[in-house]
C-alpha cells in the first residue's frame, strides 16, 4: 500500500494536542499540518465524503447533503442519503454520481481503493460506489461491497461488534480488517480507514464533554495502534498518510422546527402540504419549491428573513436570481441537484460550557449538542495534515486547502496522468521537492447582498479563498 487515508469524523483542529491525542500530534509534528483546511458546504458528512474521493465540488458530484431531494430520481421525495436507498437510485439511474471517484480513476490504472468505516451506511457507500465492479471494495458494519467479500471477511476477524458511544470496538475493528487482510492479502494504492469518532459522542454529549474526550483519545490510541502496524507490515511499511476530517463542529443554541416555522406563518398550509420540501441538515436546510418557480421561492426567502434564525441564504440557477440571496456557484452546489433555496442557520463565535467556539441554531438534535452543517467558521473549518517519505517535515502552513484536494492529491503523489477535471488541487508544497508555500498565492474575495424593506433589512456577507482555479469557503454570516 503507498498512501492510507485516516479520516476522523467531525475532528477540529484545536482537538489535536498533546493532552486529547499525543499520537497523532506527534505524527503531524514530524510531517505537514494545514491549519486553514476546508469543508464543503454543506458541512455534512456524506457531501463531503463524496468530494473527498471524487475531487470535485458537489455541484459536480451531484451529493447535495445528508438529507436531499433528488429530482432526476423521485421529484417528490425527501430522504437520507443512505446506502440502501443509494443502492435504489443506482438501479434506476445507473450511476448514484455524476463523475467518477477515486476507485473509478485507480482502477483505470489497475490499482485498488479499500476503504474501510465504522460511520453511516452512506458515508461509505459513497466513498467508492462502483467497488463492486472497479476491484475495490467498501466495508462498513451493515455492508461490503462487493457482497461477497463479507464471507472472508468474517472468517478472518469475525464479527462487527455492537455500537457503542464511545465506537472504541468499532474502531479497533476497523484497524483490524485493514491490517490482518486488505494490507497483507490485497496491497491496494491507496486504503481508507474511517472513524466514527468523535463525531457520534460530539452529537450525543456535546463538543469537549466526557464523552467526546474519551471518543477522542480512544480514536487516538486506535490511530497509533494503527501506524505501528503498518510500519511492520512489508507492504506497507513505507505508506504515505494523510490525516482529515470531513468537518467542525457547534454547539445548538436552540433547536428550530422549519416546517412549523411556515405553517405558523401560513406559507405552508399544514403537514401535507408539499409545494415547499424541506431537507433538514443539522445547521442548514435545502428547500426545493413546486416546479422551482421563483414567485415562491421569492416569498419563501422574504419569509426566512424575518426569523432571527436565519443565516446565509443562497439561490439557484434554475430558480433564478432573489434579492438579497447569494448565487449557489459562489458555494460549490450548483448543479443538476442543486436546491432551490439553500439557508444556513445564523451563528455565532460564543463559547460552550467546554470553552469550545461555536454556537448556532439547529434543525435536529437537542440544546447544548453538538451539530454542524452551517456554513460557519467553525464548520467549515476542519483538519489536514500529512507524514511519509514523500512529504516535507515539521512543516505548518496556513496556505487554503480543502477536502476537495484530497483525491487530486493522491493522483499526484502515484504518479498519475488523468485528463479528469477536477475542482480541487494537488497539493505540492506539502511535497518533499514540491513548491515553497510561501510563494502560493492567495486571493480572498467577498460577496455581499442585501435586501430591505420597510418592516425589516437583511444583509449578508460570503468570504472565499482561492489558489490558482480551487475555492475554498471560509465563512458566510448574515450581518
Amino acid at each position: 500500500m503507498k498512501i492510507l487515508v485516516v479520516s476522523f469524523d467531525g475532528l477540529q483542529p484545536s482537538q489535536i494536542n498533546e493532552d486529547l491525542m499525543p499520537n497523532l500530534y506527534g505524527y503531524l509534528n514530524e510531517g505537514v499540518t494545514f491549519t486553514n483546511h476546508h469543508a464543503v458546504y454543506p458541512s455534512v458528512t456524506r457531501i463531503n465524503s463524496t468530494s473527498m474521493f471524487t475531487g470535485r465540488y458537489p455541484g459536480s458530484h451531484g451529493i447535495a447533503a445528508n438529507s436531499v431531494v433528488m429530482r432526476d430520481f423521485e421529484p417528490g421525495l425527501v430522504f437520507s442519503v443512505m446506502q440502501p436507498m443509494l443502492e435504489n437510485i443506482r438501479e434506476k439511474l445507473g450511476d448514484v454520481l455524476y463523475v467518477e471517484n477515486l476507485g473509478d480513476i485507480l482502477n483505470n490504472f489497475g490499482e485498488k481503493f479499500i476503504a474501510v468505516g465504522a460511520g453511516t451506511t452512506g458515508n461509505s457507500f459513497l466513498q467508492n460506489p462502483n467497488a463492486h465492479k472497479n476491484g475495490g471494495a467498501v466495508v462498513n458494519p451493515e455492508f461490503t461491497l462487493p457482497y461477497t467479500l463479507e464471507k472472508t471477511l468474517k472468517s478472518i476477524v469475525g464479527d462487527w461488534p455492537s455500537e457503542s458511544i464511545p465506537n472504541e470496538k468499532r474502531l479497533k475493528h476497523c484497524v483490524d480488517i485493514m491490517t490482518k487482510y486488505f494490507i497483507p492479502e490485497i496491497n491496494p494504492a491507496v486504503g481508507l480507514i474511517w472513524f466514527s469518532e468523535p463525531d457520534k459522542s460530539h452529537h450525543a454529549d456535546g463538543v469537549g464533554n466526557e464523552l467526546g474526550t474519551q471518543a477522542i483519545k480512544y480514536a487516538d490510541k486506535c490511530f497509533g495502534d494503527l501506524i505501528s502496524k503498518i510500519r511492520q507490515i512489508e507492504n506497507s511499511k513505507d505508506a504515505n498518510v494523510i490525516i482529515i476530517s470531513d468537518h467542525g463542529y457547534s454547539t445548538i443554541k436552540g433547536v428550530i422546527d422549519i416546517k412549523e416555522e411556515l405553517i405558523k406563518v401560513g406559507l405552508l398550509e399544514n403537514e401535507q402540504d408539499n409545494k415547499i420540501l424541506i431537507a433538514p441538515n443539522g445547521g442548514s436546510v435545502l428547500f426545493y419549491v413546486e416546479n422551482s418557480e421563483n414567485k415562491l421561492a421569492t416569498k419563501l426567502a422574504r419569509t426566512l428573513m424575518q426569523f432571527e434564525w436565519c443565516g446565509p441564504m443562497f439561490y439557484s440557477s434554475n430558480t433564478g436570481k432573489i434579492e438579497g440571496l447569494l448565487p449557489a456557484e459562489l458555494i460549490g452546489i450548483e448543479g443538476p441537484r442543486c436546491p432551490d433555496v439553500t439557508m444556513s442557520f445564523q451563528w455565532n463565535s460564543e463559547k460552550n460550557v467546554a470553552g469550545y467556539k461555536g454556537m448556532i441554531y439547529s434543525a435536529g438534535g437537542d440544546k447544548n449538542l453538538g451539530t454542524h452543517g452551517s456554513i460557519s467558521k467553525h464548520e467549515m473549518n476542519n483538519v489536514f495534515g500529512a507524514f511519509g517519505p514523500d512529504f516535507k517535515k515539521g512543516l505548518v502552513c496556513s496556505t487554503p486547502t480543502g477536502n476537495v484536494d484530497l483525491t487530486p492529491t493522491i493522483i499526484h503523489l502515484l504518479g498519475l496522468e488523468t485528463d479528469i477535471p477536477f475542482d480541487g488541487r494537488p497539493i505540492r508544497e506539502a511535497l518533499l521537492n514540491g513548491v515553497n508555500h510561501e510563494n502560493i498565492k492567495v486571493y480572498i474575495e467577498e460577496f455581499k447582498s442585501e435586501y430591505i424593506n420597510e418592516g425589516y433589512s437583511y444583509k449578508q456577507k460570503l468570504v472565499t479563498s482561492s489558489v490558482e482555479n480551487t475555492h475554498y469557503i471560509d465563512y458566510a454570516e448574515r450581518n
